[in-house]
C-alpha cells in the first residue's frame, strides 16, 4: 500500500476514495488527504484554498484528486455543470441544481496551486516533473459531452477500481511538461513534507486499513509457526506451553480438524464456554467435537443444569465423570482429546479428561501460566511426555507486545516478521465520560464496527452500561457480531480469555492488583487480545502515569 498522509475526511465518498487508494496504488506512491491552505496570490491578496487528495508518483509527478459524492451530473449546452437530484427508489429527477465552479476547474485550479507552492520551496524555478488533475465521481457518471475537458480527468464509477492505472494515465499525458527523471522518490517526499508542513498541516494518522494488513500478517505467521511444529503433534502424550499470542488456540483447533479429517473420535475442550462456543460458530464443521470442560463433564455424568459452586465444578463434578469413565469400554473413549487453556482446569479436570481417553490415545495439552487468571493450576502438565515450548508472541504487533512486556514484567519476543503496528494509547479521563471516551476509541479504530470493549467487570456494573449506542454502532455482548460492521462487542476481561479482535479498548484500567477484580493476569490477558491496536481508557491519575511510563520506556 502505499504511504497515506492526513486525516481522514468525514465525507462518505471521501473515505472511500481514501480506501481505494490505500487497496491499489503502489508502495512507493505518496498520498497527502485533505490539504488545506491560506496563500497570497500573484496579486497579493490571501487566497483560501482545499484539496481532497494529492498524490505523488516518483517517476512520473504530481496529480490532483478532487472527490464528488453527486449521483448523476449534467453538462448543459452552454458549458454550465448540473447536480441532479433523484428520488432514491425510482431514480426519477427531482430538480437540476447548477454547479457554482465546475468541478474540473476547481481541481485545475488547486493543481496549480500547489504546483506553485511546491516550487516555492524546491530549488528550482519550474515543477520537477508532470502535474494533472482528476474529478472523481464514486457514486455517479456525468451525462452529455465536453469539449473543453479531456476524458482523461473525469473517474466516473465504474472506473473507481483502477485509480492507479487512471492516475498514471493522466501524468503520462502531460509528460512534455518534463522529463520522468527528475520526480525522483526524495524529491517526491520532499513535495509531501511541503504539503504537510504548511500553514494547515496535515499530520500522518494511523488507518484502520493499517490494522487489516497487519492482521493478514500475524495470520499468516502463525500458520507458518503449525507448519514448522506439525511433527510435535504426532507424538502419543505432548504438552505445548507457550505466551498468550503464541497461537495455541489456532494450533489446537488446526490439530482438531487434521483428527477429524483421519476419522479419529477427537474432542477439543477448553475452559472459557464463550470460547467454545465462538469457536463452534466460527467452524460449523467441527463444531460437534468442540465443547467446554464443564459443559462436556455435566453430560457425562449426566448432571441436570442448575446453579453450582465452584467447588462443584473444580471437585465434585471431576470425580462424577471420573466414576462414569472408569466403566466406559476402551472403544467409547476418545482416541484424542486436545485440551486448551490447560492452566485454568485444575488437577482433578485433568485428571477426569485423562480417564476419557483411550489407552492408546493422544494427549495434547496447551497452556500459558502467564493468563492464569483463576489461580486453578500449579504449573504441572499432566498427561504429558514430552513438552514443547513457544516463545514467540505471534498475535499482537511488535509495540503492543513490547507494552504488554512492560507492563506486565515479561520477556516474550515478537515474531519475527511481526508488523510494527502502532503504540497502544492510554487515555486518561473521569469517570463520568469514560463511556464516552470509549465510543470515541472504539469509533476512531474501527468507524463501521467491529472493535471490542473489555472491562473488568461485567457490563451492569460498566462505564457502559446506560451507553449502549454511539456513532451509529450498537454495544452488544454476542459474540456472534464479534468483528460485525455496526456493532461493538462488549465482554468482561476474564470471559474474553482465549478470544482476540483486530481492535479492542480496555476500559476501567486500573493499577493491576489493586483490587480483585484486575490482576496482573487480568492486564495480561486485556494487552493481548489486540492483533491491531489497542486502548487503555482509566479515570486514575496513579494508573495513567503508570501505564504511561512503561508503554514510553
Amino acid at each position: 500500500m502505499p504511504k497515506i498522509l492526513g486525516t481522514n475526511s468525514a465525507d462518505r465518498w471521501e473515505r472511500e476514495i481514501r480506501r481505494q487508494l490505500a487497496a491499489q496504488l503502489p508502495q512507493d506512491w505518496i498520498v497527502v488527504c485533505n490539504i488545506g491552505w491560506a496563500l497570497k496570490s500573484d496579486g497579493g491578496v490571501v487566497k483560501d484554498g482545499q484539496c481532497d487528495f494529492v498524490i505523488l508518483v516518483p517517476g512520473l509527478g504530481m496529480a490532483i484528486l478532487e472527490v464528488k459524492g453527486s449521483r448523476a451530473v449534467r453538462v448543459g449546452e452552454d458549458g454550465t455543470w448540473f447536480r441532479r437530484e433523484e428520488h432514491l427508489r425510482t431514480r426519477e429527477i427531482l430538480r437540476e441544481i447548477p454547479i457554482d465552479e465546475p468541478p474540473p476547474e476547481q481541481a485545475c485550479r488547486n493543481m496549480h496551486s500547489l504546483a506553485r507552492l511546491a516550487c516555492d520551496h524546491l530549488p528550482r524555478q519550474s515543477f520537477p516533473g508532470a502535474y494533472a488533475f482528476l474529478v472523481a465521481y464514486p457514486n455517479g457518471v456525468v451525462e452529455g459531452p465536453s469539449t473543453l475537458y479531456d476524458p482523461s480527468t473525469i473517474i466516473a464509477k465504474p472506473d473507481i477500481p483502477k485509480l492507479a492505472r487512471r492516475i498514471r494515465e493522466a501524468l503520462e499525458s502531460r509528460m512534455h511538461r518534463s522529463s520522468r527523471q527528475d520526480f525522483t522518490t526524495d524529491v517526491a517526499t520532499r513535495v509531501a513534507q511541503i504539503f504537510t508542513n504548511s500553514t494547515f498541516r496535515v499530520a500522518w494518522r494511523d488507518t484502520p486499513l493499517d490494522s487489516r494488513e497487519d492482521g493478514v500478517v500475524i495470520d499468516e505467521l502463525t500458520r507458518q509457526q503449525f507448519a514448522a511444529l506439525r511433527g510435535a503433534f504426532e507424538l502419543p502424550r505432548v504438552a505445548i506451553v507457550g505466551p498468550a499470542g503464541s497461537g495455541k488456540t489456532l494450533l489446537a483447533m488446526w490439530k482438531l480438524e487434521a483428527l477429524i479429517e483421519e476419522g479419529r473420535r477427537a474432542l477439543y475442550v477448553c475452559f472459557n464456554k464463550a470460547l467454545a462456543e465462538y469457536l463452534q460458530r466460527m467452524n460449523p464443521g467441527l463444531a460437534d467435537f468442540i465443547t467446554s470442560v464443564d459443559r462436556l463433564f455435566t453430560k457425562v455424568a449426566d448432571h441436570p443444569n442448575g446453579t453450582f459452586d465452584d467447588h462443584f465444578f473444580m471437585e465434585e463434578l471431576p470425580s462424577l465423570v471420573q466414576d462414569v469413565a472408569s466403566e466406559l469400554p476402551q472403544a467409547e473413549k476418545y482416541e484424542a482429546i486436545v485440551v486448551d487453556e490447560g492452566q485454568d482446569f485444575g488437577e482433578l479436570r485433568l485428571l477426569a479428561l485423562l480417564e476419557l481417553l483411550a489407552d492408546s490415545g493422544q494427549w495434547l495439552l496447551f497452556a500459558d501460566w502467564g493468563q492464569n487468571v483463576y489461580q486453578a493450576s500449579k504449573q504441572e502438565l499432566l498427561g504429558a511426555e514430552v513438552t514443547f515450548r513457544l516463545y514467540h508472541n505471534c498475535r499482537n504487533t511488535q509495540l503492543v507486545n513490547s507494552a504488554t512486556n512492560e507492563c506486565c514484567s515479561l520477556k516474550v519476543d515478537s515474531m519475527p516478521g511481526a508488523p510494527v503496528g502502532a503504540m497502544p494509547k492510554v487515555q486518561k479521563t473521569t469517570p463520568a465520560l469514560m463511556a464516552a471516551a470509549a465510543w470515541d476509541a472504539a469509533h476512531d479504530l474501527a468507524p463501521e464496527g467491529g472493535a471490542v470493549v473489555l472491562s473488568p467487570y461485567r457490563l451492569e456494573n460498566s462505564c457502559m452500561n446506560l451507553s449502549r449506542k454511539a456513532y451509529g454502532l450498537e454495544l452488544t455482548e454476542d459474540l456472534a457480531d464479534l468483528g460485525k460492521s455496526g456493532h461493538v462487542v462488549f465482554s468482561t476481561v476474564k470471559s474474553f480469555k482465549g478470544l482476540e479482535a483486530r481492535n479492542v479498548v480496555l476500559v476501567h484500567a486500573d493499577m493491576p492488583n489493586r483490587t480483585d477484580a484486575f490482576a496482573i493476569e487480568d492486564l495480561y490477558v486485556a494487552c493481548t487480545r489486540a492483533t491491531g491496536r489497542f486502548v487503555m481508557v482509566t479515570a486514575s491519575d496513579e494508573a495513567a502515569r503508570w501505564f504511561s511510563e512503561r508503554i514510553k520506556s
